[in-house]
């Protein structure tokens, strides 16, 4: 399963922090372990992102902890990643280390840029409320704050293409969102059917200390379905 919405979130904020697309080509690295459920087991990846204002060539990277493995990172949305594939994740927490990316742009320059990856991560959160409510007309949803977590986002699934997408929740002191077939987040043209059962996603994002905002150590996600309009 692609982690779109995670790369959304983390290109935004580099493309808003970042320096002018005048200046020399440079590239920024970033590493983080993605935690979800398989049953009734908690499983890691790893999701490897590499952005620039400029444009990449080819992209990899390896691992302080695990050197003859070479990372690929393939051109996604704009940008270059690797995106653990679904029946390789692992009950087993990916191990620390520094990553080193090798960057090539198209006019041939070779840059080399670093991420460490940390040992920590965050729980899979947890659904209070994961309902439609009749009365209001909406989709109303809480969970559990997490220790660690620095901000949530909410998606909605129809089957597999990502039909609603919240902004990123920070400061949340309150862990509730509701959501109308009305609010701004859907899918251009798109209207949740009654009826019709949805997966919500619940992210939760924990940024790495003292760094950037696009630096993020982990990403952890709950599901829940949802019949809209029942």
């Amino acid at each position: 399963m692609k982690q779109l919405r995670i790369f959304m979130i983390l290109l935004a904020v580099v493309l808003a922090t970042s320096c002018n697309k005048e200046e020399q080509a440079t590239g920024v690295g970033d590493v983080l372990v993605v935690a979800k459920k398989s049953g009734a087991e908690t499983v890691y990846g790893l999701s490897l992102y590499a952005y620039t204002f400029s444009t990449f060539s080819s992209v990899s990277a390896v691992s302080s902890a695990n050197p003859p493995k070479t990372y690929t990172l393939k051109a996604m949305n704009g940008t270059f990643g690797y995106e653990t594939p679904e029946n390789a994740y692992s009950t087993t927490k990916p191990a620390a280390g520094t990553y080193t990316f090798t960057a090539t742009f198209e006019n041939g320059v070779q840059q080399v840029f670093e991420n460490i990856l940390l040992d920590a991560v965050l729980p899979i959160p947890t659904f209070e409320k994961c309902e439609f409510n009749k009365a209001t007309q909406q989709l109303e949803i809480k969970w559990q704050l997490l220790n660690g977590a620095t901000s949530y986002a909410i998606n909605i699934l129809d089957g597999s293409k990502t039909v609603f997408a919240s902004q990123p929740l920070r400061n949340v002191s309150s862990p509730s969102f509701a959501i109308r077939s009305t609010r701004g987040g859907w899918a251009q043209n798109y209207v949740p059917e009654d009826g019709k059962t949805y997966t919500v996603r619940l992210f939760a994002y924990m940024y790495e200390p003292n760094g950037g905002s696009y630096n993020m150590q982990c990403v952890s996600m709950a599901d829940s379905n949802v019949i809209w309009g029942n």
